[in-house]
């Protein structure tokens, strides 16, 4: 597999190598895809059927339901203090999970708010139709898998994401990883920390990966993740490991 795998790392930072550029533009990522069973000791848990999950790297801390009524569920793990006391009227200081339902077609469900900063349920507060339960995040389920990924993190360098259904060429959700190498720039992980590190997972979570060169129209290389531009995986494994090839 390593022999194989260099072979195409080389030839998709061949195919846009220009030394004469300032951006030599010999960027490749290698997405990693892991089996469902690649992660066995690690806690799930959901709010209950329906519920899709809408943030967190691969470690779910929001998900949203549309019910038959009109209404929408969202439920948040982890709502730490922000612009509202706590439940009791007095200074917010412990996180906890909410649970809202509200009109679908109301300003929060529909605006999409959980995709980025899920601790806007917060505003479910001021919205006089809003159902809201709120409960202590501390011994919930779902602190017990945010704190298995941070352990994770602290190990490998990463937290494997969660593919949404029909990502080509994925037709699940499996778990994955992007890889994102720059050769030719002395601050950013190179082809060869990029084989070390896609080498390691694959072997280590049995994990499958693929190999995406730049494309100069995208401006980015072809993986269907779409993240390779701002992904800081590779760098944080190649620390966390000691793959460094300097």
């Amino acid at each position: 597999m390593k022999r194989s795998l260099r072979r195409k790392i080389e030839a998709a930072c061949n195919q846009t190598w220009n030394p004469r550029r300032d951006n030599p533009r010999g960027q490749v990522t290698v997405v990693v895809s892991f089996p469902e069973m690649a992660f066995p000791d690690a806690p799930q848990w959901c709010p209950g059927p329906g519920f899709e999950a809408t943030a967190g790297a691969g470690c779910e801390y929001a998900w949203r339901r549309d019910n038959p009524d009109g209404t929408s569920t969202a439920v948040v793990a982890g709502v730490g203090p922000k612009e509202h006391p706590a439940a009791d009227g007095g200074t917010w200081t412990e996180a906890e999970v909410w649970t809202a339902t509200a009109p679908t077609g109301g300003t929060f469900m529909a605006s999409g708010a959980l995709w980025d900063k899920p601790h806007r349920i917060t505003w479910l507060l001021d919205e006089p139709e809003a159902v809201i339960h709120r409960e202590p995040y501390t011994g919930h389920p779902a602190a017990a898998m945010h704190d298995y990924w941070e352990a994770f993190a602290q190990r490998w360098g990463f937290v494997p994401g969660r593919m949404d259904r029909g990502v080509s060429p994925f037709a699940d959700r499996r778990r994955f990883v992007v890889l994102h190498a720059e050769p030719g720039w002395d601050n950013l992980p190179n082809e060869v920390e990029l084989l070390k590190a896609a080498v390691l997972l694959a072997r280590a979570f049995g994990g499958t990966p693929r190999v995406y060169g730049y494309d100069p129209r995208r401006r980015t290389t072809r993986d269907p993740i779409g993240t390779a531009d701002t992904d800081p995986a590779l760098g944080s494994i190649v620390r966390r490991l000691g793959l460094t090839s300097r």
